[in-house]
């Protein structure tokens, strides 16, 4: 048999024609309009001034579903097989801090656990069609869908923050360890320069990439100071 697997969302909201019960037809006859763009509408009632605002939830909910995953792929990256983000930097810094070289425990402070918020597991009832075919459909309301995006977008906003801070204060103990050690921060950095490129553009050439390997931050270090002997 030739399994199909349909997945349909059915929102509690009826959509129809307008008809005189409907409550923002209602709104309008009673706003006297006085400036109006395509979602807004600023007007008088009963002597008091307001704005009338309408939206379409189909385009609030895909903004919704966009925004959450863009700040989700912020965060953690891509996927737990190719994480990135804060989450990855977060991981990369600790590793950095906790080299013996520089003072470190050489085992790095556990990470928090990697996870996708906005993936959830759809419940399906099942089917037959007239095809023979079985299909799985889910249903939920609109307002449960809505409230349950917001939540996300409210959980992913904190946890942005708090990796955030948690990078700035792993970076600022690792600038710290450096100093102690005898290392300038500032040789951890990519070294280059622009030069005349084709065409009269200047393009950037590098004479050193970024490291974090504190035998060549020492190298650097000796250089550094045998130029300035020689100068």
């Amino acid at each position: 048999m030739k399994i199909l697997l349909l997945m349909a969302i059915t929102f509690g909201l009826l959509v129809g024609c307008a008809s005189k019960n409907d409550p923002t037809e209602a709104f309008d006859e009673e706003l006297n309009a006085t400036t109006s763009d395509k979602n807004e509408t600023v007007g008088l009632k009963d002597d008091k001034v307001f704005i009338k605002k309408k939206v379409y939830l189909e385009e609030r909910l895909f903004k919704l579903k966009r925004q959450n995953e863009d700040l989700e792929r912020a965060i953690y990256g891509r996927s737990k097989r190719e994480p990135g983000g804060s989450w990855e930097a977060l991981r990369e810094c600790r590793s950095r801090l906790a080299d013996p070289r520089i003072g470190g425990a050489g085992n790095p402070e556990a990470m928090e656990k990697w996870e996708k918020v906005t993936e959830t597991e759809d419940e399906y009832q099942f089917k037959v069609d007239k095809n023979k075919n079985i299909i799985g459909y889910s249903e939920e309301e609109l307002a449960s869908r809505l409230e349950r995006m917001k939540k996300h977008s409210r959980l992913l906003e904190e946890q942005y923050d708090e990796f955030r801070s948690k990078l700035e204060v792993c970076e600022a103990k690792y600038r710290t360890a450096l100093v102690k050690h005898g290392l300038n921060p500032e040789d951890t950095k990519v070294e280059g320069e622009w030069v005349p490129g084709p065409d009269g553009y200047k393009v950037w050439r590098m004479k050193r990439p970024s490291t974090d390997d504190p035998e060549e931050l020492m190298k650097r270090k000796y250089e550094r100071e045998s130029n300035k002997g020689n100068d």
